[in-house]
């Protein structure tokens, strides 16, 4: 018998759910609406039940600890970033004042601070960058301290003394003091003076304590004064006005009543203190002083040689004085003298002691065994080269106290050329006043003074070219280069002018003879005539032109010679100029 499934009747009766047979999942987490198709429930705000949120706390352990963490090492970075800085700063600080020490060097005696400021004034006062102009008031400011620290014993003035009180006030007993420390106490006052000429018209306002130059003080020595730029001040007036540096006067009539100065010192400082009289056009103290010079020179190398002094004193000319060739000390105060009456109208005086100069120079002697020849450099390893760079540059050797002849080499050479070049300009500018010979009119007297200063100018540009062409590139030779540069550069524009002032002449004087063709015939005045003395030639018209192309060549061959740059060393950094 089958057996029987026994199942409720309803069951079997109902169709099968589809959902037992569908494929899909059913999860108890369904909503209820989704099982049942009947009505939910409406939601409503008031019966909402309210939900607490969770507080969080936001400075855990964990986290004060990490924020301790990170703010140390923020004060470490930062800390070592600043030390760093100040590192590099105090290395680019240090590597600056070593260059400008090796430029300026500086007695090691001194103080730290007078050392910088010696260094910075001196570096302000050659300044290179062409956007800048120097500031001479900076200047001033620095080579003031450094006088002042080296004239305060309590600084760098210990053992320094006070001068006579017959002396300018404030002047100076040096001679106690190294010879290191004179030195660079002489560089000091010489810069000092020379900063003061350029800051002479500078006025300080007393109620603004406001520092200007005087075109701006309103006052009756100043009628028309400049618009004052800043209008947080007003415009300073006259009677609140005083001088705010040293007179250059002043500073120059100390530095010659200094006690322990060597004779070529005073004679610079003499030479330096007439230039600037001669710019304020005070010429006759100034001729005083260079005749001082010249006597100091002249009466020292007397000493030393035990004999007649090489000086005319009378003329101003140097003389034969058996063998014995005048000093550089006077051959350098002898030749401002010289150029200063010649550029005063003394013409008559200064032409022959020029000629006398030159004529000393030429005779000067090639070698001389009284002088020190320089001991060779030897080769420095790489061992020395850093122990250079530990150590302090040694304080350079005294210079030539100026008692013996220079030597005629190249740069002795060039100066012979300057001679010259003085000489052609004064005898292309000399008026006809002597005419010794009677059949030569006042015109043909000038025409010749004219071309014997040309031939003087022309040959001091040959000695000059052909002596800087000669030179090295060599540190050496450079200062020889710079003086050869100079005299080339100014004896082409002497003779570029004076050719050309001739040029114009000649072709104002074609011209005419071009609008009076009587002119070409002789006039047979004289006997002379029968020789066509009084016949134009046509070479005699196109001379000065043809010259003037002469010119043009000699100076496109000489632009190398005047535009070239110096080739030293520039360092590692060298590749990164242009």
């Amino acid at each position: 018998m089958r057996p029987r499934l026994l199942l409720p009747r309803g069951d079997l009766a109902r169709p099968c759910s589809p959902a037992i047979h569908s494929t899909t999942t059913r999860f108890f987490t369904q909503s209820a609406s989704l099982r049942v198709g009947i009505r939910t429930r409406p939601q409503l705000g008031f019966l909402n039940v309210p939900v607490t949120t969770q507080q969080y706390r936001y400075l855990t352990t964990e986290r004060k600890a990490r924020l301790k963490y990170d703010i140390k090492q923020g004060i470490k970075i930062t800390s070592s970033l600043w030390i760093a800085g100040a590192c590099c700063f105090a290395i680019a600080f240090a590597l600056v004042e070593e260059t400008l020490e090796a430029r300026y060097p500086t007695p090691h005696e001194w103080s730290m601070l007078s050392r910088i400021f010696f260094r910075g004034a001196f570096c302000e006062r050659d300044q290179t960058d062409p956007s800048r102009i120097t500031d001479w008031v900076h200047v001033t400011n620095w080579i003031k301290s450094v006088v002042d620290r080296l004239e305060d014993p309590s600084i760098d003035g210990k053992g320094l003394r006070d001068a006579p009180s017959d002396r300018p006030k404030g002047t100076k007993d040096i001679s106690t003091m190294s010879e290191n420390w004179r030195r660079g106490y002489y560089e000091a006052m010489m810069l000092y003076a020379k900063a003061a000429e350029n800051v002479e018209k500078w006025v300080t306002d007393k109620t603004q304590n406001l520092t200007v130059p005087n075109d701006y003080v309103i006052g009756p020595s100043n009628p028309n004064p400049r618009p004052f730029p800043n209008e947080d001040y007003r415009p300073p007036q006259e009677d609140d006005c005083v001088p705010t540096f040293e007179s250059p006067n002043e500073i120059y009539m100390r530095i010659l009543s200094t006690e322990g100065l060597t004779n070529r010192q005073r004679m610079e400082a003499g030479l330096a203190y007439a230039t600037w009289l001669e710019f304020k056009q005070i010429t006759g103290p100034a001729n005083i002083i260079l005749e001082n010079a010249v006597d100091l020179a002249a009466t020292e190398q007397a000493s030393l040689i035990g004999g007649q002094s090489p000086l005319d004193t009378k003329t101003y000319t140097l003389i034969d004085t058996a063998g014995h060739h005048p000093s550089s000390n006077l051959l350098q105060s002898l030749t401002a003298l010289a150029t200063f009456r010649a550029r005063n109208g003394d013409v008559s005086s200064a032409l022959p002691m020029l000629v006398s100069i030159l004529q000393a120079r030429k005779t000067l002697p090639t070698s001389d065994p009284r002088r020190i020849p320089p001991l060779p450099q030897k080769k420095q390893t790489w061992a020395g080269a850093a122990l250079a760079l530990l150590s302090e540059p040694p304080y350079p050797d005294a210079p030539e106290d100026g008692t013996l002849p220079p030597l005629r080499d190249a740069k002795e050479r060039c100066e012979e050329a300057a001679l010259s070049l003085h000489i052609g300009e004064i005898m292309y500018t000399a008026k006809s006043t002597n005419n010794t010979n009677p059949s030569e009119t006042s015109a043909q007297h000038h025409s010749h003074h004219r071309e014997e200063g040309l031939g003087w100018t022309r040959e001091a540009v040959d000695i000059a070219e052909e002596q800087l062409r000669g030179l090295s590139n060599k540190q050496s030779a450079m200062p020889a280069r710079h003086t050869c540069r100079e005299c080339l550069a100014a004896g082409l524009e002497n003779w570029t002018m004076m050719v050309s002032r001739l040029a114009r002449e000649e072709k104002a004087r074609k011209e005419e003879l071009e609008r009076n063709p009587d002119l070409h015939k002789p006039k047979k005045t004289s006997w002379w005539g029968f020789w066509g003395q009084g016949e134009h030639k046509q070479e005699d018209l196109n001379r000065w032109a043809a010259e003037e192309k002469v010119i043009a060549e000699r100076q496109r061959r000489a632009a190398d010679l005047l535009d070239e740059l110096p080739t030293g060393n520039r360092g590692f950094l060298s590749f990164l100029q242009a």
